[in-house]
């Protein structure tokens, strides 16, 4: 088993127009979407990128081995820029043999949707690591990139390349200690591996003496829980997934978590900056 160790995080932007990421559990009576994208959507953008195909695999213990399987050491997190805003629209759809079968199709859209990326690749990725990053730099990719369908474009920028970061193995010895300093932790956060998280926003940005637009600014900050969150795709049809919780984020104010029990023994966080960590997923 490869002892895998991540030491740097790439940080870039997407968004685009209209957006949509179908939750599995929709049927053609209302296609509900993801508010942030699933992490096999991540993968998958990240392999269009490198130029995997969707159909390259192998054969092992006749089983299907999909090269795109490789990339799912990656980890990621998610900032959502924008305010969750969400239109649910008709569009029309062709069914069965015959193109005059048409079907009425109800499908909730992201508007205007928007994300900040922290993707951190292992140390056994490196080569992959370095033609992702050199890509982001070009603003080339293999293939195209699309907000859940082909009809949303998405546009992108590389905002930062963190190297050689420091990781934070918090405990259940060491983690009030931690919070002594509130610390802010940035993206999402895994519930599996914590219980309860708080948040904050630095009120330095928000303007004092006019409460109906504070009011206004701060109403969408507050944790989202997303209960089935994909993480892993195998064979195509079959999902990991895992409890999630984030927030939206406005670039007035600066929101994060500050506080959380663990469940687990130990959760890694990595430096983003000044008195700033990250989860990974």
């Amino acid at each position: 088993m490869i002892e895998m160790s991540y030491n740097n995080i790439v940080e870039m932007d997407m968004w685009s127009n209209f957006g949509c990421f179908t939750k599995p559990f929709s049927n053609t009576g209302g296609l509900l979407t993801f508010l942030i994208p699933p992490k096999t959507v991540i993968i998958g953008m990240i392999g269009a990128i490198l130029g995997y195909k969707f159909d390259d695999y192998r054969e092992s213990n006749d089983k299907r081995v999909y090269r795109i399987e490789e990339l799912y050491d990656i980890k990621i997190s998610i900032q959502a820029l924008f305010d969750l805003k969400v239109k649910r629209v008709i569009f029309n759809s062709h069914y069965g043999n015959d193109k005059k079968d048409m079907l009425n199709v109800k499908q909730d859209l992201l508007l205007n949707p928007k994300y900040k990326l922290y993707i951190s690749f292992p140390d056994h990725l490196k080569s992959q690591e370095e033609t992702f990053l050199e890509n982001l730099k070009n603003h080339s990719t293999v293939y195209n990139l699309y907000m859940g369908r082909n009809e949303f474009p998405v546009n992108y920028e590389l905002k930062n390349y963190l190297e050689n970061l420091d990781t934070y193995p918090l405990n259940k010895n060491n983690i009030n200690e931690f919070f002594e300093n509130k610390p802010h932790i940035y993206g999402v956060l895994n519930r599996n591996m914590v219980d309860n998280p708080e948040l904050s926003i630095s009120h330095e940005t928000v303007i004092f003496g006019r409460l109906k637009n504070q009011i206004k600014r701060l109403a969408s900050h507050f944790e989202y829980l997303i209960k089935e969150y994909p993480v892993k795709r195998y064979g195509f049809t079959n999902f990991e997934y895992i409890p999630l919780s984030f927030y939206s984020m406005n670039p007035e104010v600066d929101c994060y978590f500050n506080k959380f029990e663990l469940k687990t023994d130990q959760m890694l966080l990595n430096e983003i900056g000044d008195n700033k960590w990250i989860s990974l997923i």
